[in-house]
């Protein structure tokens, strides 16, 4: 019924909102004033994501931490890795 991982980590939800916000403004079915502006918002996300988010990670890997228990299922330099490659698809 339920998964082996059932916590989703909060870093990657941010992500995934913030890739819903790019396919709208993907979308040619969106108004073009509406497509402009999920750009904006998803500009706006990933630059207060890197700026809060990533750099609270950054500093955990720079601490030497290995605790998965805030992070889920991921020791803080795992994370950071997995940010850099959603992020980098995206």
């Amino acid at each position: 019924m339920y998964s082996e991982h059932t916590f989703i980590n909060r870093e990657i939800s941010w992500l995934s909102f913030n890739e819903r916000v790019l396919q709208e403004a993907a979308d040619p079915n969106t108004p073009l004033f509406e497509r402009i502006r999920f750009i904006g918002i998803f500009s706006n996300n990933l630059d207060e994501f890197f700026r809060v988010r990533f750099a609270a990670v950054r500093r955990m890997v720079d601490l030497g931490g290995d605790e998965e228990s805030l992070l889920g299922d991921f020791t803080p330099q795992e994370l950071l890795d997995k940010i850099q490659n959603i992020v980098i698809v995206q």
